[in-house]
């Protein structure tokens, strides 16, 4: 465990850096209009059918490519570390907002979607930012091996 503790966070971090830098480019691109007067508007259905493709292609990745290697015990080891810092630098990122904020989201953004339909139940953003910030890292335990038990 001592070895694996910075797999998922790593992983998670990169993939949120990618995913962001797709949603800006194609969201921006492809879902945002501008009218003749200047106003614009997104297609969210659009920019939601981004969000859950990226998310599902950053968990099936990681989960088979990544992690399937790994025991459940390790992923989870790993999974709680990116949660810790979830709560970190979101509790950060709330204290300071401004830019830092920003690269916040920019860092963490793998798993947008998942805080967005929950802020969309729940319409309360402290009940979505504190259960989006710990349990979507825990979805990579799934893809983690078994215990290996040696006689």
């Amino acid at each position: 465990m001592r070895r694996s503790w910075w797999k998922v966070p790593l992983y998670c971090t990169l993939a949120s850096w990618l995913c962001f830098q797709l949603e800006v480019r194609l969201g921006a691109r492809f879902l945002v209009s501008v009218s003749p007067d200047g106003t614009a508007s997104m297609n969210e259905t659009g920019w939601t059918l981004l969000s859950v493709l990226l998310f599902l292609a950053v968990v099936c990745i990681g989960g088979l490519l990544f992690f399937r290697r790994m025991t459940r015990r390790e992923v989870l080891c790993s999974a709680t570390v990116l949660a810790a810092l979830n709560v970190v630098f979101g509790l950060l990122a709330y204290k300071m907002q401004g830019m830092f904020a920003i690269y916040v989201s920019e860092f963490t953004s793998w798993d947008s979607i998942f805080s967005d339909l929950l802020y969309r139940v729940t319409q309360n953003p402290w009940v979505t930012a504190i259960v989006s910030w710990i349990l979507p890292p825990y979805i990579f335990v799934l893809f983690g091996q078994k215990e290996v038990h040696t006689d």
